[in-house]
């Protein structure tokens, strides 16, 4: 038996220890040689949603869509229970007498412009008014229909509606609470309602007056109506 063989077979391990010193050098030089990097963190990054508040005031009173929320920049939340009256009716009112008159100012006082603004009539009831001599007519179902009204902005009449000119400052029974009662207008009505950007607002100017038809029957009630203002 020759041991030739055995002694080739062991030329080779040291040969082979050699090669793979060489590669792991090689591989720790590779990693270890990279001495250059770069970093950026951005950390300011965030997502904020607008706000959409409307406001009503007529000088004296201030109504706000919404609540003062952390920001405090509305004082309370009274949407529901506004009492900006907009008709302004009082008791020594007479049939053909003075128009009365009163302008609100909407505002939105937001970060968010509209997309929507319309204003809600609601149904016309009527009631006794609290006259102190206790006289009441009996015109309980016609008596909204005796009450005058138009709503204008600055150079149109948004009711009756009349695009190219201010309301008149006495209003006819062309115009009435009967008449606009569940009536909407909006962006579609002519003329449209103003959109309200951000921090912008609109005057609006209510005028009444009991039409000269009224009679003795329409003593001594009070008509009253719900208006909703809307933004979206």
């Amino acid at each position: 038996m020759s041991c030739k063989p055995l002694l080739a077979s062991r030329r080779w391990f040291p040969l082979a220890a050699a090669v793979l010193a060489v590669a792991a050098l090689a591989t720790t030089t590779a990693v270890s040689v990279a001495g250059f990097s770069a970093q950026i963190v951005g950390n300011a990054n965030s997502f904020s949603s607008g706000t959409m508040q409307l406001k009503e005031s007529d000088g004296t009173l201030s109504c706000y869509s919404t609540g003062s929320g952390a920001g405090g920049s509305v004082s309370a939340t009274n949407s529901a229970t506004c009492a900006i009256d907009k008709l302004v009716g009082t008791l020594d009112q007479v049939p053909g007498g003075t128009p009365l008159t009163t302008t609100v100012t909407l505002t939105n006082v937001g970060s968010a412009a509209a997309s929507l603004d319309s204003l809600v009539m609601g149904g016309c009831t009527v009631a006794p008014a609290s006259d102190d001599n206790g006289y009441v007519g009996t015109d309980t179902s016609g008596f909204c229909a005796k009450v005058d009204l138009s709503i204008g902005i600055s150079g149109k009449c948004i009711y009756p509606p009349n695009p190219s000119a201010a309301c008149p400052g006495v209003p006819t029974n062309v115009g009435n609470l009967a008449a606009v009662a569940g009536a909407t207008f909006n962006q579609q009505s002519t003329p449209p309602l103003p959109l309200l950007a951000a921090g912008a607002s609109q005057a609006y100017t209510f005028t009444v007056m009991l039409d000269p038809s009224a009679t003795n029957a329409d003593q001594g009630l009070t008509a009253s109506m719900t208006m909703t203002w809307n933004q979206a």
